[in-house]
């Protein structure tokens, strides 16, 4: 059995605002948080290992790519870190996977009571469909797993996290490691005790692995995208992207060959 897991930071325990997440600079909060991070990304390795997984690959999906304290990683686990990434998730369309895990992930932007809840920008993308459907990361990292034939098999986060993915992907699991009060106020589980509750996720996931389906999309698929100001989407007309009102662009994609087509 080989899994493949996208860790984020948004959707870890005990981060509840953007001091933490290295956004608007890597001062002592986000050193915390790497270690919070490291944490439950070590847990889930452990879990995976405990049910039976060979291969797991754990890839860094937060900003730069770089913000696991790798000394600590545990060692039954490999790790993709770094930025200038060739594919959204390196590897995932050479070896067979048998499901995905999203850990740390966040809800969309827009999410109402959704702990640092945005689309791949916290500070520039306001909304994103595919086909008419709203989606955020957890939406395209299934559309992209799935072409491989990947499911996602376990998320974890906030409540609204949670919901999304539910809502998405039918019969997922989820793990719930902390409730929104609004965007950057969180009524939290200790770590310790989210720890645990994601290794029990891990193992039921892990358990039922033959259940769950890929998820899939019409081709050819119509991205839009809609920012919060005009000069971004500027910048993607110029790229190719057909513009569809002042701040929102479209595109017809015919293949998806590494996911940054979708973006």
């Amino acid at each position: 059995m080989n899994i493949y897991v996208v860790a984020d930071l948004e959707g870890i325990s005990g981060i509840v605002n953007f001091d933490q997440t290295g956004r608007d600079g890597k001062g002592a909060e986000y050193e915390r948080a790497r270690h919070l991070l490291t944490e439950e990304v070590n847990t889930v390795v452990s879990a995976c290992t405990e049910a039976g997984a060979e291969k797991i690959i754990v890839m860094d999906g937060h900003s730069s790519g770089y913000n696991f304290i790798v000394e600590k990683l545990h060692p039954g686990g490999e790790y993709i870190v770094g930025t200038n990434r060739k594919e959204v998730f390196p590897g995932l369309s050479k070896t067979k996977f048998d499901g995905l895990i999203l850990l740390g992930y966040h809800a969309m932007a827009g999410t109402e009571n959704a702990l640092l809840d945005h689309t791949q920008s916290s500070t520039s993308w306001y909304d994103y469909q595919i086909n008419g459907i709203k989606m955020g990361e957890i939406g395209q990292a299934a559309v992209y797993a799935g072409l491989f034939n990947v499911p996602v098999i376990l998320v974890t986060g906030d409540q609204k996290t949670c919901e999304e993915a539910s809502s998405l992907l039918p019969g997922v699991e989820t793990v719930t490691v902390k409730k929104a009060l609004s965007r950057i106020c969180g009524q939290i589980i200790p770590p310790l005790k989210a720890r645990e509750m994601i290794s029990e996720g891990v193992k039921r996931a892990l358990g039922k692995i033959k259940s769950f389906s890929s998820y899939t999309i019409k081709m050819p698929a119509r991205v839009k995208i809609t920012f919060q100001t005009t000069d971004s989407a500027d910048i993607h007309e110029r790229n190719g992207w057909k513009r569809v009102g002042g701040t929102s662009v479209e595109k017809d994609i015919e293949e998806i060959k590494t996911g940054f087509e979708l973006r």
